[in-house]
């Protein structure tokens, strides 16, 4: 059996640390949640948009791509509410996730493939022939905690939700 010491030091390159930007996306009284692929860690429970940055873009900036890239959506009136250490070892995960509360300026959404490469291009991304499939498989637009109340979602979450839904 091997040691925590040495299963931890094998899984060090796997682990996701550092920094990323979540979004409160708001339409009316309503606020917008995803449902993760099967395909991706997660599967099946319900998210808010988000992911991490590129190369030096700010936190604004991240959460406007994000946004888009995830479910064709343009915000506006972006401010930042709050930020959260997300640690989640058994899926690799230990983040400082920064926590936004934006408006949606329409509601055309379109859940994009997760390897989507270029935001202006109309055509999805190919991944070996096939459309590649897209990091969230439904989303709901929300109003009211009962709603939300018995959805799977990560419990810090799900407590921000709570937070500010009517």
């Amino acid at each position: 059996m091997k040691s925590i010491d040495t299963f931890l030091l094998e899984q060090e390159e796997k682990i996701s640390t550092g920094e990323s930007c979540k979004a409160l996306v708001k339409m009316g009284d309503h606020i917008l949640i995803l449902r993760i692929n099967e395909d991706h860690g997660g599967a099946g429970m319900w998210d808010i948009p988000g992911g991490r940055s590129e190369g030096e873009e700010t936190k604004e900036n991240t959460l406007v791509r994000e946004i888009f890239e995830e479910t064709n959506l343009t915000v506006s009136d972006i401010k930042k509410i709050d930020s959260i250490k997300l640690v989640i070892p058994e899926r690799g995960i230990d983040l400082k996730v920064h926590i936004f509360k934006c408006n949606a300026e329409h509601s055309d959404i379109q859940l994009k493939p997760s390897a989507w490469s270029d935001p202006t291009s109309q055509v999805p991304f190919m991944w070996g022939g096939e459309q590649a499939p897209s990091e969230h498989s439904e989303y709901k637009w929300i109003e009211y905690k009962t709603e939300l109340k018995n959805l799977p979602m990560l419990d810090v979450f799900k407590n921000l939700l709570m937070k500010h839904l009517k």
